[in-house]
Order: C-alpha cells, then structure tokens, then sequence
C-alpha cells in the first residue's frame, strides 16, 4: 500500500515506530551517559512534534493530551496536558507552529486537571474570554503594535489564591514569532484583569492593568485597586505607567466622584484614591486624605482584629514608595 493511501491511523503508527527508532539510535550514539539522556529526551520531543501533525492538524506530543487548538492565521497553536493528570493540576505547554508544523514558540503552563487554565485573549469576547456559542467567531489576533504584524495574547493561571496570572504577548511575524512583553502578579483568573485602550494619538494599543495592593488595612477585599499601564516602546510592551499623568488624573477625579457618594465609601476605596494621589506625585495629599477619612472605618478596623494606627503606617510607607507620574 503505498503512502498516499496508506489509513491515517496506520501511517501515525508507522510514524511513532520510526520515532522510537530514531531514539533507540540516538541512544545507542550517547552510548547511555546520564549527561546525555536530556539530549536525547530533548530530541526525541522535537522529532515527535515535527512529524506527527497529519496534514494541517496540529501535531499530538508524547506524554501529553491535547486540550484546545487555535488558527492563528498562517500559523497553528495547541494547549497540551501531561496525561494522566493528577489529582488537582499538571505541567502543560502551549505550542506554536509554523505552516509546516514545526515547533516556533513554546510556553511552559499550569492546568487545572478538570479545565484548563490557559487561554488565549478573545478581542470579541466578554472580558477576554469567548462565551459559549457566541456570534461572531473568535478573534485571538489583533494587531496591538501598529505595525501591521498581528498580536496574540495568552493568560496563564497558576491556581494561586487572588493572585498569580500572567499575561505574555506575542508576535506572529512573517518568519518568526516572538515575546513582546509578560504582564505578571495580575489578579484573578484570566483575562479579568487587563483592557486594552489607545491612550495616545498612535496606532499602538495600550495595556491597563488592574493589580490589588495589599496592606495590614484588612483583608483582599480591603486591598487597594491600582492600575498600570503598558506601552510598546523599543519592540517590547513595559509599564510605563509614569508617562501617563494625564491620565491617571482623570482616573483619580472619577474614584473621588466614587468617594462623594457616601454608599460608595469602602475601605479599598480609600486605599485605592490615596494610592492614586500618591501615583501624581501627591504624597502628601495621599497621606492626608486617607488619615482624615480613615477614622470611619475604625469601627470596622476593630470588629475585623486590625490596629488602626500599624494600618496607616503601613500605607503610608506604600505611599512613600509608589512610582509616581507627576508632570
């Protein structure tokens, strides 16, 4: 039978034997010296996920299960899983190949052993995240930069409690594809988080990024909601929150509008409003605002066991020490 009409599962099957061929003489080369066996595990993954991708489907890797694939234009994507997983959480990998399904990017991950964990940002979708049956399709590409290359972007979430999600961009370039940036310490699960705005009069997108700043003021709840904002400069994405003070001011009057309800008025609130004063430059302000304000939070500073006066110092040292964008 030739190869042209040789079964698909019988032509995986000859592939895999001639895969354990090449390792058995790759082995047979090092001759079994231990420093070698990383070698050849090594080259053994690279033969596997270059020759097992059957036409344009994207390739399977030994020793791991395939949870999602994605078309990323000219290029293809798969979401892996060691397999079995265990009880909670197992080592993944999130891979790119080229046209002629050969390995270009590769991401180590974390998913959880029900779902995964890692995704990629859905620009048509709700916070991110693609909602099920929806209209119209995905969109995982869009071209963040400017100049004209288009952009993915993948959450990692680490299972970590209020914290630990990671947000990498890539490039999908003509001939390669490559990181432009990692938002880490982003809080909650993908991609709730992160938005993407244009701030200049540029083509560039920006990236605004949510993070809780946490004090000995209470709780997460309590914790101080700050954002940051992400330029792409010198081909790569980085906080450059300080260039925008403009900015930041128009966040600052809307979290005090916020703060004139009194129904409003909570205790991440007042975190939030000195940390943004602070964030123009107005650390004295900052510092004053919060400790006329605070005194009607000491009844719920003490039914939660906090000392209300460790509470100010301790933001009043985040106040000193924030980056701040004044003009």
């Amino acid at each position: 039978m030739s190869r042209e009409t040789r079964p698909k599962g019988e032509y995986a099957i000859s592939v895999a034997l001639a895969g354990a061929v090449v390792l058995t003489a790759l082995m047979l080369f090092t001759k079994w010296q231990p420093s070698g066996l990383k070698d050849v595990a090594t080259s053994a993954e690279e033969f596997i996920l270059t020759t097992t991708g059957i036409g344009s489907q994207v390739p399977d890797i030994s020793g791991f299960e395939k949870l999602k694939t994605y078309r990323l234009g000219q290029y293809r994507a798969g979401l892996y899983r060691t397999s079995p997983a265990p009880l909670l959480f197992a080592a993944g990998r999130f891979v790119i190949y080229n046209p002629n399904n050969q390995p270009v990017f590769k991401l180590d991950t974390l998913e959880g052993s029900k779902d995964p964990w890692t995704t990629l940002y859905d620009f048509t979708g709700r916070l991110g995240l693609t909602a099920p049956g929806s209209h119209p399709r995905p969109s995982y590409t869009r071209n963040l930069t400017g100049n004209g290359v288009p952009d993915i972007v993948v959450g990692q979430y680490s299972g970590g409690d209020h914290c630990c999600t990671t947000a990498s961009v890539i490039e999908l370039g003509k001939d390669s594809v490559k990181l432009l940036g990692t938002l880490e310490g982003l809080d909650s699960l993908p991609f709730e988080g992160i938005e993407f705005r244009k701030l200049d009069k540029g083509s560039e997108w920006n990236i605004l990024a949510q993070r809780r700043y946490s004090t000995m003021c209470g709780s997460y709840e309590d914790d101080a909601d700050v954002l940051s904002v992400y330029a792409y400069s010198d081909g790569q994405y980085s906080d450059q929150t300080t260039r925008f003070s403009s900015f930041l001011d128009g966040i600052l009057h809307q979290k005090l509008e916020q703060w004139a309800h009194v129904k409003k008025r909570t205790l991440q609130l007042l975190q939030t409003v000195a940390i943004q004063y602070a964030m123009l430059g107005q650390v004295e302000e900052a510092k004053q605002f919060f400790t006329t304000n605070l005194t009607e939070f000491l009844p719920y500073l003490q039914n939660k066991n906090v000392d209300a006066k460790a509470c100010q110092e301790d933001l009043e040292v985040l106040l000193d020490q924030v980056p701040n964008a004044s003009p």
